[in-house]
């Protein structure tokens, strides 16, 4: 890779970062806000029901994005210690075979949630409370999706000595 394609790249990493990190702040940020208000409600005789909904839906939406945030650092959970177990090619090429299913899995997730969010968008599904469009919800699916794949990528090009430290 030249120069300064490497410098685009990582600036596209740096901002992608900067803005899933500002998206997960701001939902548990959010949710602790929401959640004094329906305590605070609930205290004073006047609880607000639409708390409860965009509570849970916030915390859909934070789940996602910490799906698709932890595979940046090469942090997720993975199965090293069966590793031990298996031929030595597989143990060779375990980062690709990881990257292989990990990029997989996230496709697969992508099409799915691409055809939660057309049924929602085309059954005009609003929620009971608050009457959201849910496919606001559902976006959270292919939204994690593509964080997971672009931060797969990015944790196998800037973590490669951390995977690779994992077979040894």
């Amino acid at each position: 890779m030249v120069k300064g394609e490497k410098s685009k790249l990582k600036t596209f990493f740096r901002v992608f970062n900067k803005i899933t990190d500002t998206l997960a702040s701001l939902s548990a940020a959010a949710i602790f806000i929401i959640v004094i208000w329906q305590i605070i409600g609930r205290l004073i005789g006047h609880p607000a029901p639409w708390t409860e909904e965009l509570t849970r839906f916030t915390f859909i939406w934070l789940i996602y994005l910490g799906i698709g945030i932890g595979f940046r650092e090469a942090e997720s959970a993975r199965v090293t210690l069966l590793l031990n177990y298996f031929p030595e090619f597989i143990q060779k090429h375990s980062i690709l075979i990881y990257s292989i299913a990990t990029i997989g899995f996230f496709l697969f997730m992508f099409i799915l949630g691409i055809e939660l969010l057309s049924q929602q968008i085309n059954t005009n599904e609003k929620s009971s409370v608050l009457l959201l469009p849910m496919w606001l919800i559902g976006l959270s699916v292919p939204f994690a999706a593509v964080t997971g794949i672009i931060n797969t990528i990015q944790s196998l090009l800037y973590n490669r000595s951390l995977l690779q430290e994992e077979v040894k």
